[in-house]
């Protein structure tokens, strides 16, 4: 897996949520799989009860039964949209938060991380159109969930 590949499959996952809110909907939950060789694959959320935490839950769930049948996936991603954590010193409130795994650091202690991505919304006075302001990613180091 080259971090080319990674930063693809990352970035696909932030362009997709931030397109979801500028139609003013809300994106439930959604997990996105990188394997060896360089293919990536989305997973939507299966929960019964459809909440947030029931779909988060879900997606980690079977993200770990795969990860654990398929050796050739090589990193994961689960995408939520969240409040912005007070630690993260931003001035937005809201963000796209990508719970990011790669199977190579798995042995690390830390080897997984939060990538929180705050937005501004604007919306237009005349057109009505939403529109978000991205700015940078703040990463925030845990130990793996999935790739365990």
């Amino acid at each position: 897996m080259s971090e080319e590949a990674l930063f693809e499959m990352v970035s696909e996952s932030i362009v997709y949520a931030k397109e979801v809110l500028e139609k003013g909907e809300q994106p439930a939950p959604f997990a996105m799989l990188l394997d060896d060789s360089g293919d990536i694959r989305s997973i939507s959320c299966e929960a019964k009860s459809g909440s947030f935490e029931a779909c988060y839950e879900s997606l980690i769930s079977r993200l770990r039964n795969i990860v654990k049948e398929d050796g050739r996936v090589a990193a994961v991603a689960i995408v939520t949209c969240v409040a912005i954590p007070e630690h993260c010193q931003t001035d937005a409130q809201s963000g796209i938060r990508v719970h990011l795994e790669e199977r190579h650091k798995a042995g690390n202690k830390i080897g997984a991380r939060f990538l929180y991505v705050p937005y501004h919304s604007y919306q237009d006075a005349t057109t009505q159109k939403v529109t978000l302001q991205l700015q940078a990613p703040i990463p925030v180091s845990f130990p793996p969930e999935i790739f365990i």
